[in-house]
């Protein structure tokens, strides 16, 4: 090997050291195994995360149930997979977000779509309108139960009609979404609503 592909070699092997010396450094101070006194108390040296990594942990919806009401308590009245309601009164949902811990923290934004038989989007809950929620918990994992409910429009086809909810950790920077389905169809004179749940 010639001199300059010697120097060449050396020169890249010091530079992946220095960036995998680096690499545990910072992973170490993440994990508080390392602590950093800054000189000035305001500035956090963490502030921007030198080096991209995922950051582990879980999120993910369970035990998503229609009903015909829930409680404060969050008791679900007539849970079931059929069942029926006059066109013009709320559809009630309940579920349960699993979600990992991230120093102590649990950050869940929630949002969710309804779209129609033939695909037009009803509802989407943009930005502004997202759902919060913020705790502290000395657990690595939690259990968040949620409830929430839409109204049936006026003037709706018959037919298979979708809900897209969406949930979403930034400080996991992890995002699970469900899709459930569920019928609208005509008895008589009125609408009805007729609940067929399942994945998508």
């Amino acid at each position: 090997m010639n001199k300059k592909g010697k120097v060449a070699v050396e020169l890249l092997i010091m530079l992946v050291t220095i960036v995998i010396t680096s690499a545990i450094i910072f992973m170490l101070v993440q994990a508080d195994v390392i602590k950093v006194k800054p000189g000035n108390a305001d500035v956090n040296v963490l502030n921007t995360e030198f080096i991209p990594m995922g950051r582990e942990g879980f999120l993910a919806i369970r035990d998503f149930t229609f009903c015909d009401f829930i409680s404060e308590d969050y008791q679900c009245t007539a849970p079931g997979e059929n069942f029926a309601f006059a066109l013009g009164n709320a559809v009630h949902f309940r579920f349960v977000v699993e979600s990992s811990t991230y120093n102590g923290d649990i950050k869940l934004i929630q949002n969710y779509r309804i779209k129609d038989p033939n695909g037009n989007l009803l509802l989407d809950v943009d930005e502004k309108n997202n759902f919060h929620f913020d705790i502290k918990s000395d657990e690595r994992k939690e259990l968040i139960t949620f409830k929430d409910f839409f109204y049936i429009g006026e003037e709706l086809p018959e037919g298979i009609y979708t809900l897209e909810l969406i949930i979403s950790n930034p400080l996991l920077d992890k995002k699970t979404t469900q899709i459930k389905t569920f019928e609208v169809i005509f008895i008589g004179d009125d609408f009805y609503q007729s609940l067929d749940i399942g994945d998508e």
